[in-house]
């Protein structure tokens, strides 16, 4: 159905479109990537050095493309990600899965031969609870299912009473180069998360967009929240709290310093959004007491050794 081919630049646009129309349908539904064409135009132009190069696509017989399979690399945390695959298949095609499943081997052997991936052995799938066929496509290629993650969101007048709110003049900081809190927040970072899809160093530097607020007392670092906003969101990435400050507000006024901090750089937004694994309970009370709701839940499949 498909002939599977190398993405070019000119199929930018073809291949938005194919990806919003997915992603409205959670058994197509991928992580990565958002539902709007904003979003999703936003995410692609954001891979660097650009989207193409770490892309193959599936044409069919008129040209038109059906499937989609792109890659984003990082060498410094020694990890690729997947974003899809992506096949449209006819849900009254009497052989669908099949298909679906034949289409999708084909991008993963293409898009694991392009140079962008050449040397990485660790990749990371992310899809809806309910996607299926991503979860069969993962377990047929060696991908371990990992956790479940829950997307909460914040809109509406619970968000703009967060960012009219009157900052503190000892709470968070916008962390700004040269900070002498600038190592404590990569330490805590990476004793945080050593899963990590960004470094300390990365982050602390903006490598991959992010603003980090710290908050800091007599003894240092407290905590701290990093995130970046994306087209119509603001998005929570990260949040540290030393462990003797925990469950004592540290994390809920680095969220809101976030995000005030967000809006004063980039300009109001209509949501805020965090992911959050299942069964980190502190975390999601500290979201639940900001507003925010839960939205989606997302599975995360990884392979660190690419087998044949």
């Amino acid at each position: 159905m498909y002939a599977i081919r190398p993405a070019s630049a000119g199929d930018r646009d073809q291949v938005i479109d194919l990806v919003v129309r997915l992603q409205a349908d959670p058994e197509q539904h991928i992580g990565y990537h958002g539902v709007t064409a904003e979003e999703v135009a936003d995410e692609l132009d954001g891979l660097k050095p650009d989207w193409a190069s770490g892309a193959v696509v599936g044409v069919n017989a008129a040209g038109e493309i059906g499937a989609v399979l792109t890659a984003d690399a990082d060498a410094e945390v020694g990890r690729a990600w997947l974003f899809g695959p992506y096949v449209a298949v006819p849900e009254d095609h009497p052989v669908r899965r099949q298909l679906w499943h034949r289409t999708a081997d084909e991008l993963l052997d293409a898009v694991t031969a392009l140079p962008r991936l050449d040397g990485f052995a660790d990749l990371e799938l992310y899809g809806h609870r309910q996607h299926r066929l991503l979860a069969d496509f993962a377990a047929r290629h060696g991908f371990a299912s990992g956790e479940t993650s829950r997307v909460f969101t914040l809109s509406g007048p619970a968000l703009r009473a967060v960012l009219v709110s009157e900052a503190d003049p000892d709470g968070p900081r916008r962390l700004e180069p040269g900070d002498p809190l600038r190592a404590e927040v990569i330490d805590l970072h990476e004793r945080c998360f050593p899963n990590r899809t960004a470094t300390g160093r990365q982050l602390v530097d903006g490598d991959r967009g992010h603003t980090v607020v710290a908050l800091s007392g007599a003894d240092g670092l407290i905590g701290y929240a990093a995130g970046f906003t994306q087209p119509g969101e603001f998005y929570v990435d990260y949040v540290g709290v030393v462990p003797g400050m925990r469950s004592a507000g540290a994390g809920r006024a680095v969220v809101r310093g976030l995000l005030r901090e967000l809006a004063v750089v980039n300009g109001p937004n209509q949501r805020a959004a965090a992911v959050i694994m299942l069964g980190n309970d502190a975390s999601e009370r500290m979201f639940t007491a900001l507003g925010f709701e839960l939205h989606l839940e997302l599975v995360g499949y990884r392979r660190r050794a690419i087998t044949g």
